[in-house]
């Protein structure tokens, strides 16, 4: 039943999304304020809020998560490239196929899903296992873009991620909940209140942005892009089918399993259109990656919930 109940606010909230975008009272301007603010403030609040409900007794748990983590992104990149080979994707779009595969929107979505279905505490073994995300995201993101839009014969070269790219807010969140979690670090609980009431708004205002960002999106262009109907199996089923077998190797709490694979299962990530806005053929196959699998994942996501 709550999952149920957790889908249909999301749902609600997308639709919101949606019908402020028709009304023209969200734009494309308003979709990607929103998403800096989410990505950059919501979010970080979020993630170390969650280790003021973790508990202490096991610290190496976390650390074999955080291998586990590493271990599968490294088995998502192989599974990617592997795959958009058997699906023929064109040599200019290939990159940005991989990059749908390998993240999963699991700040924007699997943050708020997991921590409805297990609690804030979820949320830290969730940021511990997709650490990788924040590295590869900015890093190898961007590389398979350029090289993308060079065989398409675009010249154009994008800026290179710096230091600050790498280190964003949601991996310096992430470093930061770790060392308060490793060093036994007692924050006051006034703290603690004001970054649970700032992270708590990433659930309603990531969906409303989803839902905007849906509605922008022609039906023509869902269309004609024949590869999302491949992709969008691979990112929802394929890719948390092999997390769950692939964590039965190393870890045997069937929670943190259940949760890690829930998170693994999420639409493409709203990171991946937002770092391909410099090249317009490949930024127009992400966008449409993340419309279809959001879409779909409606139905995926209460399906592997109630299967775990």
């Amino acid at each position: 039943m709550t999952i149920v109940i957790t889908m249909c606010k999301l749902l609600l909230t997308l639709a919101i999304g949606f019908y402020l975008y028709k009304k023209e009272i969200f734009n494309q301007a308003v979709n990607g304020a929103l998403s800096s603010f989410i990505v950059k403030i919501a979010v970080p609040c979020l993630i170390i809020n969650s280790v003021a409900s973790v508990p202490h007794d096991d610290k190496s748990v976390v650390i074999k998560l955080l291998v586990v983590g590493i271990l599968s992104y490294v088995l998502f990149i192989a599974i990617g490239y592997l795959l958009t080979t058997v699906m023929c994707v064109s040599k200019f779009l290939k990159g940005t196929y991989i990059r749908m595969i390998v993240f999963g929107n699991a700040a924007f979505i699997g943050y708020p899903v997991v921590q409805a279905l297990y609690g804030d505490a979820a949320i830290f073994y969730v940021t511990i296992f997709h650490m990788p995300f924040n590295l590869l995201i900015f890093t190898l993101a961007p590389y398979c873009f350029r090289k993308d839009a060079s065989f398409e014969g675009n010249t154009q070269t994008a800026k290179k991620a710096s230091l600050r790219d790498i280190l964003s807010n949601g991996l310096i969140a992430s470093i930061l909940a770790l060392i308060i979690y490793f060093g036994n670090i007692t924050l006051p609980d006034g703290f603690y209140s004001v970054v649970s009431f700032v992270g708590n708004i990433t659930t309603p205002l990531s969906m409303i942005c989803i839902g905007s960002s849906l509605a922008a999106i022609s039906l023509n262009q869902i269309k004609s892009e024949k590869w999302i109907w491949m992709m969008t199996p691979i990112r929802l089923i394929v890719i948390p089918f092999v997390t769950w077998c692939f964590l039965h190797l190393f870890l045997s709490d069937p929670v943190l399993i259940a949760i890690c694979t829930i998170s693994s299962g999420m639409s493409v990530a709203a990171l991946v259109p937002m770092l391909s806005g410099e090249y317009k053929r490949q930024n127009q196959s992400a966008t449409i990656g993340i419309a279809v699998s959001t879409i779909f994942s409606m139905i995926s996501i209460p399906i592997t919930a109630v299967l775990l």
